[in-house]
């Protein structure tokens, strides 16, 4: 299933680059507004104003920009991969659509990741000093509910965008989704970090960053969602349904279309 997703992905990227490419350079654009602030407020060598800064940008960021953007790229990949085509509006239109309800789940993960790392560096260096089975305890289970909560965070705006749900019933549904399918999951986040990696060289970042996440994402929760439609016209029975990939062009294809693309 991590493959299909890895393929539509990819088919999807290269068919529909332009209309990425574009999106892409305005989310960075975007983004280098705070980054630009933060770096200005260090520059005056005043460190509590530089801490300020830093952690106001962060959390506007994370907890704002980022996600309000995600969902108006997984908007578009969801039209991309209904449709085989889109326009550049319906980035807009995501962003416009889901924005309050984006930026109520990207607070949310802010403020959950803010306390797990606390909570994982409280438990183990002061309470592991006076009881250390238990401050390590604690704070290797405050490490993994970071884990998870990572892992949740990946599905959340695609799931927000396909089931158009509120903050606190995407966020139960992405955590479902984990639990029931935690290697697909941890595949996933595994190329999501090598992509990101990638995306952090400046060229890249302004032209294929967050567009090529989002539509992997993307793919991973079609992926998903196909996985459940098929079970659940099956009664459930089995526990990984047959993927028929003649009827979808996106995995109906291979290198040799990449080589011959006119010859599709």
């Amino acid at each position: 299933m991590l493959g299909r997703a890895l393929k539509m992905a990819f088919w999807v990227t290269y068919d529909h680059l332009g209309k990425l490419l574009l999106a892409n350079l305005f989310c960075a654009l975007i983004l280098l507004v705070p980054g630009y602030v933060a770096y200005a407020a260090a520059l005056r060598g005043d460190p509590a104003a530089a801490l300020l800064a830093g952690v106001g940008v962060a959390v506007l960021t994370l907890g704002v920009l980022l996600p309000v953007m995600a969902a108006g790229l997984a908007h578009l990949a969801k039209e991309l991969i209904d449709t085989r085509d889109g326009s550049l509006r319906t980035f807009f239109t995501g962003m416009r659509r889901y924005a309050g309800r984006a930026a109520g789940l990207g607070l949310v993960y802010v403020l959950a990741a803010g306390c797990l790392v606390t909570s994982v560096w409280f438990y183990a260096s002061r309470l592991g000093a006076r009881i250390p089975w238990l401050g390590y305890a604690l704070s290797a289970l405050a490490l993994w509910g970071l884990v998870f909560a990572g892992l949740t965070a990946l599905l959340c705006i695609p799931a927000l965008v396909q089931k158009g749900g509120g903050v606190w019933s995407t966020v139960k549904l992405s955590g479902l989704l984990v639990l029931d399918n935690p290697l697909f999951c941890v595949g996933l986040a595994i190329h999501v970090a090598i992509l990101g990696v990638f995306c952090l060289l400046p060229p890249v970042f302004l032209l294929l960053s967050m567009a090529p996440v989002m539509v992997l994402l993307s793919s991973g929760y079609e992926m998903l969602a196909r996985k459940y439609a098929a079970l659940e016209a099956r009664g459930g029975a089995g526990t990984e349904p047959a993927f028929d990939e003649d009827t979808d062009d996106y995995l109906n294809r291979g290198f040799r279309d990449f080589l011959f693309p006119w010859k599709g």
